[in-house]
């Protein structure tokens, strides 16, 4: 099965570990802003526990798991399409967001990359056969 093989072919790469290191410690330059904009406890919370499992999932991305991997490439994907069509208010009312946001965006795309070029679409390939 796909998800239990363990050869050297699922060894992270530097670029994928940069990448995917770069994305970790963006996200965690921003909480303090995310933590600061947060209207209760319950939301500031959340915003530690997202930066937690982030922090997980780019450990086990960064080890064997295509799982992981996957889970990551969909969870950069998502963001990057999620963040991207606000830059332009962000530009016009929170130039500090801007600048943080853009960042995000090109690391996430980075990462993006990364993943594909390393085991996205091999793994992809692999689950489709088994």
């Amino acid at each position: 099965m796909i998800l239990s093989s363990n050869d050297d072919s699922r060894r992270a790469t530097p670029l994928l570990k940069s990448a995917l290191g770069a994305v970790l410690v963006c996200s965690l330059i921003e909480a303090p802003f995310e933590v600061a904009a947060a209207a209760n406890g319950v939301q500031a919370v959340a915003v530690v526990c997202s930066k937690l499992l982030l922090a997980l999932l780019v450990f086990f991305a960064c080890g064997r798991s295509p799982l992981a991997r996957l889970i990551a490439l969909f969870v950069c994907g998502a963001s990057v399409f999620a963040v991207v069509p606000a830059l332009p208010d962000e530009f016009r009312y929170d130039p500090i967001a801007f600048v943080l946001s853009t960042a995000e965006c090109v690391l996430k795309s980075l990462a993006i990359f990364a993943l594909l070029r390393d085991t996205g679409l091999a793994t992809w390939g692999r689950w489709q056969r088994s």
